[in-house]
């Protein structure tokens, strides 16, 4: 299962520049001494968080950077793992599992990992801006 655990795996940093959200949501993961873990690749990261049984994986969207993990293809497999691992997920607002596909190209932001991180995103970062 997906405990508690101070590690982190931002990713679309840029996003920091205009969502002061995730900005702040970066710096209390640095000023808490959070372990970062970052590779460039959401399978990569998400594997690591499995392995380590917590942690958290976020990519947001922000005004000039738009979110870009596609729903069908890559959040919500991805969501059904962690969450059949005892973690969970959201786009900001609610689960990657319950979201409705509208087309094959729907992307997203993502927070997946440990409930209590990815509770924390929805409450600093929030909905898609």
């Amino acid at each position: 299962t997906m405990s508690e655990c101070k590690l982190f795996a931002p990713g679309n940093l840029r996003a920091t520049a205009d969502n002061p959200g995730f900005a702040s949501l970066v710096d209390y993961w640095t000023a808490n001494r959070y372990q970062l873990r970052y590779t460039g690749g959401m399978v990569s990261d998400v594997t690591q968080l499995l392995v380590k049984g917590g942690g958290v994986f976020v990519t947001p969207a922000s005004p000039g950077s738009r979110a870009r993990l596609r729903l069908l293809y890559e959040a919500i497999p991805m969501a059904f793992l962690i969450e059949k691992a005892g973690g969970a997920s959201s786009n900001g607002e609610s689960s990657l599992l319950d979201l409705i596909v509208t087309d094959a190209d729907d992307r997203t932001q993502v927070a997946l990992g440990s409930p209590g991180e990815v509770a924390r995103f929805d409450e600093m970062v929030g909905p898609m801006v």
